[in-house]
């Protein structure tokens, strides 16, 4: 179950590449009449649609008693499965004992059925629409990123530890100037994308469009729209595939 709960930060330091409870498609054969039962492979469709994991060490707000500690994850089925370095990724909402929200999923679900609810009440109150059955919110992303040298990345702290420059000062050309804005990328960023691209359309998401951006060293890629749950996860995905 691939889920995103309420945490500080972004990027590498934040680790917003979201949370993952790992079970094994193993289970014991309960009929055996061994005290000592034996394990078979299998998928039980309750772990699959519905689990339980430890949440009292994520950001809570006090919304848990030590009693009701425990989380919950339940499978958004309006976001694809997927299958990342051998492994089926669930995406899932993430609860309480009692129901509230820890993650940053569960607020846009919410949003988009009050969305879908009230936008059919509006359009059969003005007429217009009467025969609509839903009404879905679609999202369009992009991600800008730079792209430096590893040797050069491991001798700055600041980069490797929070995921930014924290000390120095900008270069005598950087978004000021249009120089590097959709130039031709080099040869090394453009094997980069050209291999995250590929990495991309295996996991299902097409990534539509990569250029140059303005600042040296700049670029950036984005896929083509889609469902905005859906969406939300790709663009999650796409940082962990970068």
């Amino acid at each position: 179950h691939w889920f995103f709960p309420m945490r500080g930060g972004s990027g590498a330091f934040g680790n917003m590449c979201g949370a993952c409870k790992m079970d094994t498609m193993i289970d014991l054969d309960w009929s055996s009449s061994e005290a000592t039962k034996p394990f078979y492979a299998c998928l039980p469709h309750e772990r699959l649609f519905f689990g339980e994991t430890d949440g009292s060490s994520f950001p809570n707000g006090g919304l848990r008693a030590t009693h009701t500690a425990a989380a919950f994850t339940t499978w958004d089925r309006s976001s694809p499965c997927f299958v990342l370095d051998g492994v089926l990724r669930v995406p899932c909402a993430f609860i309480t004992h009692l129901g509230a929200c820890i993650d940053e999923k569960t607020p846009l679900i919410r949003s988009n059925d009050a969305l879908n609810r009230e936008g059919l009440r509006l359009l059969k109150n003005i007429k217009l629409g009467v025969e609509a059955k839903a009404i879905h919110s679609f999202l369009g992303w992009e991600q800008e990123f730079f792209v430096i040298k590893a040797d050069l990345y491991r001798k700055r702290p600041d980069l490797v530890n929070c995921g930014r420059t924290l000390v120095g000062r900008l270069p005598n050309r950087h978004q000021q100037g249009e120089l590097n804005y959709f130039a031709p990328p080099s040869e090394s960023v453009q094997l980069l994308m050209n291999r995250v691209r590929a990495a991309m359309l295996r996991l299902g998401v097409p990534m539509a469009v990569l250029h140059n951006e303005v600042a040296c060293a700049q670029h950036e890629m984005s896929p083509i729209y889609c469902h905005s749950t859906f969406s939300c996860d790709n663009n999650v995905l796409f940082m962990e595939v970068l």
